[in-house]
């Protein structure tokens, strides 16, 4: 009798030992699911996704982030998964081929590039180009009746190409003449020209149909302008000059990466952000005219 009361206390006491055991396991187990699930939302609610760092890992489901991407539609006032891309599947493709030609053709040459020539020798070479943009600045600014920054942009190329000699050193900018900016894609937009359908030019990357009209427009512009060509015999369409200019471009561009964001939605997201830089530029634009109206 005696040992059949020892057993079942035994027994009583090994239940009561373990049940709250097991009953701590399994609310530790919930708090640890819940605060995954809280931190999961604090994530999507904060749309960390949005952040475009190199090599930045996905540290949560596709799922999620498909879903959140899909009911916000708008991003800060404008459509993100509204722009106009009828050629997408195309774009597409044009996209992973310009991965491939900057990972094994442009970024090593960028880099050979840096390893051999001296900083002031970049530095100099970025002058040369941006110095060139100055004409189709000059050219949009009178289109857009922009008298002012026409007459700043005529002086800062004269000086820059003269004294600063063929714009390797920016003399103007040390002058306290600003630097300002205009293309032919940003007189369409002016005129009322719209984006029209996106696009992903082979080299080149994101642009829209005017975009890439404009870019076109200005590439011949500088091309048959040829302003060294004259007066010291250099000449700006040289092979060499071409192919130091798309270095000198994807140089100054480093910080993007083909693929570098960790996103399985890279594409919208350049696409997006393309599409609201550029519109920001005419929006800037338009703010300074309206300025100078009143």
């Amino acid at each position: 009798m005696n040992c059949k009361k020892l057993g079942l206390m035994i027994s009583c006491i090994f239940f009561i030992s373990c049940s709250p055991l097991k009953t701590k396991n399994d609310i530790s187990e919930k708090k640890l699911e819940k605060k995954e699930s809280l931190n999961q939302r604090t994530y999507l609610k904060s749309n960390e996704y949005l952040k475009l760092g190199n090599g930045k890992e996905i540290i949560y489901e596709p799922e999620g982030i498909r879903s959140e991407v899909v009911e916000k539609k708008e991003i800060n006032g404008t459509k993100f998964i509204e722009v106009y891309d009828p050629l997408e599947p195309l774009n597409r493709r044009i996209y992973y081929f310009n991965y491939y030609l900057d990972k094994y053709v442009l970024i090593p040459a960028v880099n050979t590039y840096e390893f051999i020539a001296p900083k002031f020798v970049q530095k100099g070479v970025s002058n040369f180009f941006s110095n060139l943009q100055e004409i189709n600045t000059f050219i949009n600014s009178i289109l857009q009746l922009e008298g002012r920054k026409a007459t700043i942009t005529f002086v800062r190329f004269g000086i820059n190409s003269t004294i600063g000699i063929l714009g390797l050193f920016d003399v103007a900018s040390a002058l306290e003449l600003p630097k300002t900016y205009e293309d032919f894609g940003l007189t369409l937009a002016k005129y009322g020209v719209g984006n029209g359908p996106y696009l992903v030019l082979p080299g080149f990357g994101p642009s829209n149909l005017r975009d890439t009209a404009g870019k076109a427009a200005g590439i011949v512009s500088i091309s048959e302008i040829n302003p060294y060509d004259q007066p010291v015999g250099f000449d700006v369409n040289n092979p060499g000059v071409t192919t130091m200019g798309a270095i000198n471009t994807r140089k100054e561009n480093q910080n993007f990466r083909y693929y570098g964001t960790g996103s399985p939605f890279e594409y919208e997201y350049v696409r997006y952000f393309y599409t609201k830089y550029r519109d920001t530029l005419i929006d800037v634009n338009d703010v300074k005219v309206k300025g100078r109206g009143e």
